[in-house]
């Protein structure tokens, strides 16, 4: 089939999409509508029609009013602009890098990405597996182009494309959950008895697949919670955590 064949050239995408997509259904609810991160529902979803314009912040900043950065952000965020929102999020923090509560904001804008770079996973994933390899797309074998065109040569350009656009978003997504852990380490550090946050730096840490830190707060939140849900999530992540080590 096309798809087995995909895969098969691709494996080491698909592996870590399929971890992703597994982890990120129990923790971050995808396939349940809409594709919003956790960072997402950290922020309410989005914002209204009022805040701050960029055109505003811009001017403020062409002044010499870094700190505007942060308006350029929260503009940017309200208008749907994700990329540019973390881009000028991060000038923010380097102004400001103890805000400690826009620093969360920032790190739920990569998890928002992620969520997003994995949706748009899934929908190269489910039309290289609605296609049918060469049946619906090569021309009649007995055409000119049909005998110019060697079998499978369409679906191999589809492989290739579907592969490299794979290749982007793995690389995407995996940045995009590293540099969410890198902004809870540093929460984390100035807030160490914070539960919430410590299960959302594991979280993160899994999806980056830096498992020593994401069992170590998964480890923290069962000490700082032992009765808790979050420490039941936790020890549940630990099992399958260390499941998933070689034995031997």
């Amino acid at each position: 089939m096309f798809f087995p064949k995909l895969r098969r050239q691709a494996k080491w995408v698909f592996i870590f999409l399929a971890l992703s997509f597994a982890v990120g259904f129990v923790v971050f609810g995808v396939g349940s509508g809409g594709g919003a991160g956790l960072g997402d529902l950290l922020q309410g979803g989005g914002g209204g029609s009022s805040g701050p314009s960029v055109s505003d912040a811009q001017g403020k900043i062409k002044k010499g009013d870094l700190v505007a950065y942060k308006e350029l952000a929260d503009a940017y965020r309200q208008d749907g602009k994700v990329d540019q929102a973390i881009s000028a999020g991060e000038q923010y923090l380097k102004v400001r890098p103890n805000d400690y509560d826009y620093m969360r904001t920032v790190a739920g804008d990569y998890e928002g990405r992620a969520s997003r770079q994995r949706d748009q996973a899934t929908v190269i994933q489910d039309e290289v597996t609605s296609s049918t390899g060469g049946t619906t797309f090569a021309p009649p074998g007995n055409s000119l182009l049909g005998r110019a065109l060697q079998p499978g040569k369409i679906d191999t350009e589809l492989q290739t494309s579907a592969n490299q656009k794979l290749t982007q978003l793995y690389a995407g997504l995996q940045g995009s959950y590293a540099r969410a852990t890198q902004l809870y380490q540093q929460l984390a550090a100035h807030t160490p008895n914070d539960v919430l946050l410590q299960l959302l730096l594991a979280n993160a840490a899994l999806q980056s697949r830096n498992n020593p830190v994401a069992l170590k707060a998964y480890r923290k939140v069962i000490k700082l919670s032992p009765d808790s849900a979050e420490a039941a999530q936790a020890r549940q992540e630990i099992q399958y955590l260390k499941s998933q080590q070689p034995s031997g």
